[in-house]
């Protein structure tokens, strides 16, 4: 898993000094699920295929297409071109509607990043994209303001990221234990790996995600403007 290189941050003490807030960059700052949405429809229409809503909830919601795209094509009878080619057209046309203007960091999530940050707290965040293109899309959007170091499992032989491992990896970079690690996810993959990692997590949910089993997470919410992050902290000793 490679790491971004990044200015150092001055060291703040606080309250959270020896603890980290870590985001899934993709779908909690920009909404990207329903980028990829959008993407695979266009792709898919070409070769006159109809996506909907219940085939994409019911194939595409791991953070990791190469995870689900054999199947997802398989199930819709696609056949164009090879998963990996779909796979990489997605990547690519994603991080290039990121890279737009209009593309803004969820408020929810910067308030979140701002009480973190005043409180001294660490802050990285996991991408699906390939690393170089995580990179560029946290550049343009200025996630440098609060010294975010981001993670990408690509290139890599391994579609599951993230697993549990991975999130211990974060956490290990960012010098932090896992047990003072706030994960902010958007699934239940995610939710059920960041728990195997120990550690606490917030699920922020969409119309896809909104029926999925989160059990175990500290909080699960449509919004993360809803809570007042400096109270939830309090609450798990953040």
């Amino acid at each position: 898993m490679a790491t971004a290189k990044k200015e150092e941050q001055p060291v703040v003490e606080g309250a959270s000094a020896k603890s980290a807030l870590i985001f899934e960059m993709d779908n909690v700052a920009l909404g990207a699920r329903h980028i990829r949405y959008d993407v695979l429809a266009g792709i898919l229409k070409e070769q006159r295929i109809a996506l909907t809503p219940v085939h994409f909830s019911r194939y595409c919601l791991h953070p990791a297409p190469a995870l689900y795209m054999p199947e997802f094509l398989k199930a819709m009878k696609y056949t164009a071109a090879t998963p990996e080619q779909v796979v990489e057209r997605l990547n690519s046309e994603t991080t290039s509607r990121l890279m737009q203007k209009t593309t803004v960091i969820s408020d929810g999530l910067i308030k979140w990043m701002d009480a973190a940050l005043a409180r001294g707290a660490a802050i990285g965040c996991a991408s699906m994209l390939p690393q170089a293109s995580a990179e560029a899309v946290a550049e343009h959007l200025g996630f440098d303001r609060w010294g975010v170091k981001v993670y990408s499992g690509l290139p890599s032989v391994d579609k599951a990221f993230p697993r549990a491992e991975h999130w211990l990896r974060i956490a290990k970079a960012l010098g932090r234990s896992p047990k003072r690690c706030l994960t902010i996810v958007s699934n239940m993959a995610t939710t059920k790996t960041a728990l195997a990692a120990m550690m606490n997590v917030v699920v922020v949910t969409d119309e896809f995600t909104e029926y999925q089993d989160f059990c175990g997470a500290n909080l699960v919410c449509a919004d993360l403007k809803e809570v007042k992050p400096d109270e939830f902290f309090e609450q798990i000793s953040f």
